[in-house]
């Protein structure tokens, strides 16, 4: 891992180009599917300073859930709870529980990125009032991924006001540090996506234990962490949570010192999965589904770092 960054880039007041051609611009937002929206949405804001920019309910059967964006560090992470029987929502929610379900991606143009996905044979699954476009995870590394192409009036990056915290966060997270998957092989899963992407292949460690992450994508403002897929026995150990297939798994968030960090979780009595020398795993039982990692170094070539911008 590498030092964070002493500033960001800026994207407030940006402004899709819409010039037809297939471009990924940032995380739109990382994604969990929970039970209980308000359990997930006030945990997070009182462990890592979350802020809601949305409440809403979205009707459509390809989503079906009540929820929305909220946002952590510099970016954002959609919470959501099912309100639709069979929709898409309840039925993540109904085989997986509450947990991470997706990635979300801005595009420069919906219909460029459509026509560059079915060029190179990936599957839209679904479209949602025509830009939003799901892709079918069997065609993507076992990911499931949005391609969000509107400018999002709920979203800082347009111009949207960062609210005050709700209430004083137990951890001062800087930057959302990566979103986190398990698949089976990180090394061509981030050969794939990255050329989906139009990004770049961050880092290589084959060799990194099961619960560090052996590949990064760029995703053009931060990282798509990728994680070997655990046996059942390695899956209970590194992350208290089974995963028997490829899907999205964890929450990075950076803080300015780890050992502060793990201080405060331990005063607040906040359970912990595991700790080490460069991470801490928070159990989700804290969060209401979400299992965070807490760092405080960026991923070797994450997008922010002065040496990669």
């Amino acid at each position: 891992m590498t030092a964070g960054p002493t500033s960001l880039p800026s994207r407030r007041g940006a402004r899709l180009d819409g010039q037809g051609r297939h471009q990924v611009l940032w995380c739109f937002h990382t994604t969990a599917m929970v039970a209980d929206y308000e359990r997930t949405r006030d945990a997070l804001a009182r462990l890592v300073g979350s802020r809601c920019l949305e409440e809403n309910h979205i009707a459509d059967p390809a989503i079906g859930r009540r929820g929305g964006m909220t946002w952590i560090g510099d970016n954002s992470i959609e919470i959501g709870e099912p309100i639709l029987e069979g929709g898409a929502v309840d039925r993540f929610v109904k085989q997986f529980g509450s947990h991470m379900s997706s990635l979300a991606v801005q595009v420069s143009d919906i219909d460029a990125t459509i026509a560059h996905l079915e060029d190179i044979g990936v599957r839209v699954a679904s479209r949602v009032e025509d830009v939003i476009v799901f892709t079918d995870p069997r065609t993507t590394g076992g990911i499931v991924i949005e391609w969000y192409g509107a400018e999002s009036e709920n979203d800082p990056r347009f111009g949207t006001p960062i609210p005050d915290y709700s209430v004083d966060p137990i951890l001062d997270v800087e930057m959302m540090a990566f979103g986190g998957a398990v698949v089976h092989d990180p090394s061509s899963s981030a050969e794939l996506l990255a050329g989906l992407f139009g990004t770049d292949v961050t880092f290589r460690h084959p060799d990194a234990p099961i619960g560090d992450p052996r590949a990064g994508v760029s995703l053009g403002d931060m990282t798509l962490a990728l994680y070997g897929l655990p046996t059942q026995e390695e899956s209970q150990s590194a992350w208290a949570h089974v995963y028997r297939k490829p899907q999205t798994s964890n929450l990075g968030v950076c803080v300015p010192d780890i050992e502060v960090a793990s201080e405060a979780l331990r005063e607040q009595g906040i359970p912990v999965v595991r700790r080490d020398d460069h991470q801490i795993v928070v159990h989700s039982d804290a969060t209401g589904g979400v299992i965070l990692v807490v760092v405080e170094q960026l991923l070797d070539g994450d997008p922010r770092l002065p040496s990669f911008q």
